[in-house]
Parts: structure tokens; sequence; C-alpha cells
């Protein structure tokens, strides 16, 4: 089943949008420090638009790309002037661009009937090639860890929602699984929902090595800007060589 259907993301985007909001002046920092500024910026797993929105404002151009049709939809109330595609973010066509991003860890998603997501070698290769010399690729993922698993139950709430969120890891496997139930209120009643995601965790040096290997200089931190990031979640800034 899809992730991230209509409850899940109007929850995602009212309750859990300051990532992409609190990262926005560190990432517009980053494209302007690369000389960026202005042209096409491509957002993998764009999501419900927050960072398309102030890419536009900042006079870029910006194409979002999400595999949630929920996610789309809000994206083009949020951003209108921004454009979006529904598609798979290993799959769809990259156009020529200055810049792609992909925040809130996307590519680490398991989709269903796969044991762990399409390669990540492949679509860091189909990135450089979409990108100009000297073009900005900056992404986050969850890092490995060898120490006690990331195991936690939380919760959240709104004037209109509510979400549970159960988190466990196996460590072997190199794998997160977090089960997620919603609730969202509609008129005088109550609609319970819920989603399990399945998230692959990274080893740094590897995705290191992979940029590289795809025609990268790369640099990692644990914060976009002055936002810090969630534990164990790190950022990638490559940068396409000449």
């Amino acid at each position: 089943m899809p992730a991230y259907r209509d409850d899940l993301s109007y929850i995602h985007h009212v309750g859990f949008g300051g990532l992409a909001g609190g990262a926005a002046p560190g990432l517009i920092g980053l494209l302007r420090e690369a000389g960026i500024q202005e042209g096409l910026v491509v957002d993998l797993g764009c999501g419900s638009g927050v960072w398309a929105r102030e890419l536009t404002e900042a006079g870029y151009e910006a194409l979002g790309i999400d595999s949630s049709a929920a996610m789309i939809e809000l994206a083009r109330s949020v951003a209108p002037l921004a454009r979006f595609v529904q598609a798979s973010l290993f799959d769809a066509e990259l156009p020529r661009c200055d810049a792609v991003t992909a925040l809130g860890e996307p590519f680490s998603y398991i989709p269903d009937g796969m044991d762990a997501p399409p390669p990540l070698a492949d679509l860091l290769e189909r990135v450089a090639q979409a990108l100009r010399p000297g073009g900005l690729f900056v992404f986050d993922l969850v890092v490995r860890s060898g120490h006690r698993p990331m195991t936690y139950r939380t919760w959240q709430e709104g004037e209109d929602w509510a979400v549970l969120v159960e988190v466990a890891e196996d460590l072997p496997k190199s794998r997160l699984t977090r089960e997620i139930v919603t609730f969202r209120r509609l008129g005088e009643t109550w609609r319970r929902s819920q989603e399990k995601h399945r998230v692959a965790t990274f080893d740094r040096a590897g995705i290191e090595r992979e940029l590289r290997r795809a025609g990268f200089s790369v640099r990692a931190s644990r914060k976009y800007g002055d936002c810090e990031l969630p534990p164990r979640r790190l950022a990638f800034r490559a940068r396409r060589l000449k």
C-alpha cells in the first residue's frame, strides 16, 4: 500500500513541515555559495511543497517529484508557482537543472514488495547526468549505527489530528520499521488510519564513495544551515565536478 495517503499527508504538512521551512535559509545559502543565483531546482520527495514554495519565493524555478498523490495535491496549493509530478523518485525523468534536493530521507523508503530501496548508485548517476557542471545535489539519509538500535514510541497532536508512531530498528538488516497510527477529525467524527513504513539505513562512507564515483565532490553535515537534523540523520552536500 502506498505511503503518505490523505490523512498522514495532511498531518505531516500541518504538524511536521518545520524541517523544510527551518532548513530553507541554510539551503538557499548553499545555493548562493555555489554560485547558483537562479535556475531550476528539482526537489525529489517534495512532500507538501514547503521547500518548493521557499525556492520560488527566492527567485528559483522549482520542480517537485513525489510518489504520493495526496502530497502532490497539497503541494500544488502550497506552492502554486512551482511544477509538480507524481512519480517514483527512482524512475522519474530528470530534466537539465542547476540543483537537486531530497529532504526528509526520501531515498531511504523501501517500496512495497521490495526488501531494499532501488540501488542508490543508479540514482546518483542519473542526478549527475541531469546537473549542469558545478551543480549542487543536497540530500539526507538515515545512517547506520553499530550501537543500540533505535527503538521508541512517540505521539503528537494538533487541533484536528493526532499521530502515534512506534519505531523499531533491525541492525543486521539495516532497516527501520515505523508503525504509524493517525487520527483526523472530519466534522463531528474522527477517522483512524494506519501506515507502515520501512526505511533503509546507509553507511556514510559507502554513500560518499558512490558520490565520488558518480563525479561529485562531497561533504556531510548534521545541519542544514542552523537547522539541526533529527538523530541518525546526515545531510550530504555534493557538487558536480566540472
